[in-house]
């Protein structure tokens, strides 16, 4: 049995495909096999990898045949899914908004109420009678952790009493590990470009961040730039061997990002996600724009379009006053504390 979730696997991705593997092989000798294909890239995917201690390679360094084939925490369509050839999708396990493909699957639940697909598997372990040890414990944690970014972003009642239920069990030391997991060079270059590109169309945010070092970037950035006191939305994107790659995301509640980032790549690219943050990718040359530039001007038309900001004035550099004004207000000092901080 192969297990795969999308092409670069998110946390929530990662642990719900070993737990997946961990409950079949619980009740079933079933040979069963974890891939991806595409990228780890941040380096707490990759850290939480090596905690996992479970073979986890590339989809295409596989060699034989499988029996069946089950999708976690994606689908087939999606996008950014890789379906091999010759292997029956015998089984669909996600949260995200329900796809088309589905004719033949025998198996396909799908809940986009829960939050995180982990708290979706967690069903299926508790109806098996599988316990958590502590390993398990702070992988589902952390997945919960990453997918709702602390309860704070789409959780659902059950993400809700799975993190409190998982809390008293988790290995913190173990989980600080995966957080704070060290990070390349090119992670903080890649935010400096995305930084001096920027441009704030009132409440909503473009950046380009230039060649990303990993697909995931994007993501990042973009949930890191939601952060400025005046967005409520913010599309990061960049190009990445080819491939024009963004996400979208909002403070909104009751958004649509998925339907939206399906709009701006209508006829272009593919898209999805759920509805405060999504993502989208098109090949480089496709839809009439064969340099990285025009690809990057059309999918700044194309979002403003759809945000209705097309004939705002955009603040070509929202952060030039960081170190002016803006810096004093935010961290206000009177004489004394700027002495004993100097004197420090």
């Amino acid at each position: 049995m192969l297990i795969l979730s999308h092409n670069n696997p998110d946390p929530d991705a990662i642990a719900s495909a070993w737990g997946l593997a961990k409950l079949i092989r619980s009740w079933s000798d079933a040979d069963v096999q974890l891939a991806y294909s595409g990228l780890l890239g941040r380096a707490e995917n990759r850290e939480l990898v090596r905690v996992l201690g479970e073979p986890f390679p590339r989809l295409e360094e596989l060699r034989g045949n499988f029996d069946g084939l089950i999708f976690v925490d994606s689908q087939p369509g999606g996008g950014n899914v890789t379906l091999p050839e010759g292997v029956e999708v015998v089984g669909i396990l996600d949260h995200h908004p329900r796809g088309s493909l589905f004719k033949d699957i025998p198996f396909v639940d799908i809940r986009t109420h829960f939050g995180s697909c982990i708290a979706l598997l967690s069903v299926y372990w508790r109806e098996a009678a599988v316990s958590f040890d502590t390993l398990s414990a702070t992988v589902f944690y952390y997945a919960i952790k990453s997918e709702t970014q602390e309860l704070g972003r789409e959780a659902s009642q059950q993400d809700r009493g799975l993190f409190r239920q998982l809390a008293q069990l988790v290995d913190w030391e173990l989980l600080h590990r995966i957080v704070h997991a060290p990070v390349p060079r090119n992670y903080y270059v890649t935010f400096k470009v995305a930084l001096e590109r920027a441009r704030l169309y009132g409440d909503v945010l473009f950046a380009d961040a230039g060649e990303l070092p990993i697909p995931d970037a994007a993501a990042e950035i973009a949930e890191w730039l939601l952060r400025l006191d005046e967005v409520k939305w913010a599309l990061a994107c960049g190009t990445y061997r080819g491939r024009l790659v963004f996400s979208l995301r909002t403070l909104t509640i009751g958004a649509h990002c998925g339907a939206l980032s399906q709009q701006i790549m209508a006829g272009w690219g593919s898209a999805g996600g759920h509805g405060m943050m999504a993502g989208g990718q098109t090949n480089l040359g496709m839809g009439s724009c064969y340099d990285r530039d025009a690809a990057i001007l059309k999918l700044e038309q194309r979002y403003l379009t759809i945000m209705g900001k097309v004939d705002t004035a955009p603040t070509t550099d929202p952060f030039a006053v960081v170190t002016g004004e803006l810096s004093r207000n935010a961290f206000p000092m009177n004489a004394s504390s700027t002495r004993n901080l100097t004197n420090s």
